[in-house]
């Protein structure tokens, strides 16, 4: 950690011995790409996001604020501007494999969320992903793998917390929940496996893979350090809600924090029986549901 910096943080991490973060100091912010014991400035980057085998780091070119994002990947200590999609005015690319197919977020004039994949096939394009255009905004994407398959979640109203896998094929499949009863916090997607923790309705945690079809084929349990409150409000029993702070845009006079992928926390949550609603007021967005509902997150930053 070169001087003056005082701290440093890293975002992700890729065979080969490659790190993305930030390095920090008095006053600074620098985002940055280690490999072995060298250190790279990624300017004119104002915030990188993921990193691949092959060293291509992924995330904003503009100026930091959503409205002014742009996407960008930088290969062999060249930055390359990403296409834009059609219709929208600022996107973000949050997350690259290392076949070089890069997913993303671009923003709605209203400032809804749509993912975007940049595919390596298709150089040059943009695909804004949606499973049910008519009827979802507000999705997110928390990974695409080596195959090109992407997973997603939403975050809007009675349909908040659902989870998409998108092929290849371009085709869309619905996963049943994970761990009913329980708060899911998606974690990673790669080989057609999908990485989650768990707390459990027993207040423990656990750490589970499942396959394509959202079958779990590995528990791993463990004491919770941390168990997560519960409350319950006037609206039947219902217990409080985070949602993305970092890609969807923030409320008027709301502080927009910059923080890394491994620190976010992405919430949404699927239902066991019968729905979710948000409720908002004083500039904070509160999603809740029912006791029985299976709460869904997601951990890794996109």
């Amino acid at each position: 950690m070169p001087a003056p910096c005082t701290g440093s943080e890293v975002y992700a991490a890729a065979e080969g011995g490659w790190f993305v973060g930030s390095l920090r100091g008095p006053n600074a912010y620098s985002a940055v790409r280690w490999h072995g014991a060298q250190v790279e400035a990624m300017s004119p980057l104002a915030e990188v996001r993921d990193i691949n085998s092959a060293g291509a780091v992924v995330g904003d070119g503009g100026t930091g604020e959503w409205w002014a994002s742009k996407p960008v990947v930088n290969r062999g200590g060249q930055t390359v501007n990403l296409a834009m999609p059609r219709g929208f005015r600022s996107a973000k690319a949050t997350h690259i494999n290392n076949s070089g197919d890069v997913v993303g977020v671009a923003y709605g004039e209203f400032g809804d969320v749509h993912p975007v994949l940049w595919a390596a096939a298709r150089p040059g394009t943009a695909e804004v992903l949606n499973p049910d255009p008519q009827h979802l905004y507000d999705t997110y994407p928390v990974d695409v793998d080596e195959q090109g398959r992407v997973l997603l979640y939403t975050d809007i109203g009675e349909r908040s917390g659902e989870v998409f896998v998108r092929a290849t094929d371009g085709g869309y499949r619905q996963l049943p929940p994970l761990y009913p009863g329980g708060a899911v916090y998606l974690e990673a997607f790669h080989g057609g496996r999908i990485a989650a923790s768990v707390f459990t309705p027993e207040s423990t945690m656990a750490a589970i893979e499942a396959d394509l079809d959202g079958n779990v084929v590995h528990t791993t349990t463990e004491a919770a350090e941390n168990p997560v409150p519960r409350r319950r409000h006037d609206d039947g029993g219902r217990g409080p809600h985070l949602r993305p702070r970092e890609l969807r845009t923030p409320h008027l006079g709301e502080r927009r924090t910059r923080c890394g992928p491994g620190r976010q926390r992405r919430l949404q949550r699927g239902t066991a029986t019968g729905g979710a609603h948000r409720r908002r007021d004083a500039g904070r967005d509160d999603q809740v549901a029912g006791s029985d509902a299976t709460a869904v997150a997601y951990h890794r930053g996109c």
